[in-house]
């Protein structure tokens, strides 16, 4: 990882709520070319070699959560878009860059759940899904954004020792969502779905019946 020099461009306004739906973070799209991104951000606050991949750096980095990763062949067009983390409930605005991102209320205290409860997305629009394979988080799906969680390892173990008292589906869904309180991060890209590893081991939900599970939540040992 290396760092570069921050230099000050004209500042942009940028809103989460429309990057949690288009995938495009105000004036910062994918398909940008390098240059372009340079032009409109400045050079990143750090960076990372491409590897073998390719001889230019691939990921960029802008404090304080903004990734910016490009394709590993030329023109080496912007291909994901990531917002690291997320802020605290208390900032309204935030500064990335040349940018001022309105938080639109989205904040680190929020669970899966309680973005599906903002209604962000359409109806149908949003996927959830929870992994069982070696990777065990849960994510939220649409055509342009992803947003996973993971549990601590000692909440997987808190859900393992109850899950042997036989809880139901909703108690167990409800309970992951809640001990998931692991932010990965919001990721723009082509095909969201496609960016899950494993690709196998999925149980998917619409939005609706991820609440009614997760709704009920009276039994659930705590």
């Amino acid at each position: 990882m290396r760092r570069m020099s921050v230099r000050h461009l004209k500042s942009a306004a940028v809103s989460l709520l429309p990057f949690l739906r288009t995938g495009e973070f105000g004036p910062l799209t994918r398909g940008m070319t390098m240059r372009e991104v340079s032009e409109l951000l400045g050079p990143p606050d750090w960076w990372m070699d491409g590897g073998s991949e390719a001889p230019v750096p691939r990921l960029w980095g802008y404090r304080p959560f903004l990734e910016i990763l490009f394709d590993p062949e030329p023109p080496y067009l912007l291909r994901t878009i990531k917002v690291s983390r997320l802020p605290p409930p208390d900032k309204k605005y935030i500064h990335i860059a040349c940018l001022r991102v309105a938080t639109d209320g989205i904040h680190d205290q929020m669970r899966l759940s309680d973005f599906l409860r903002r209604d962000i997305w359409g109806r149908g629009d949003a996927v959830v899904g929870s992994c069982a394979g070696w990777n065990p988080v849960i994510d939220i799906c649409t055509g342009n954004t992803r947003l996973v969680w993971s549990a601590s390892v000692e909440s997987e173990e808190i859900l393992a020792r109850q899950s042997e008292g036989g809880l139901s589906k909703a108690a167990y869904m409800a309970r992951r969502d809640q001990l998931s309180d692991g932010f990965f991060g919001i990721y723009s890209a082509v095909s969201p779905e496609l960016d899950r590893t494993p690709q196998d081991t999925w149980e998917n939900f619409s939005a609706d019946q991820y609440l009614v599970l997760v709704g009920d939540i009276e039994n659930i040992t705590k």
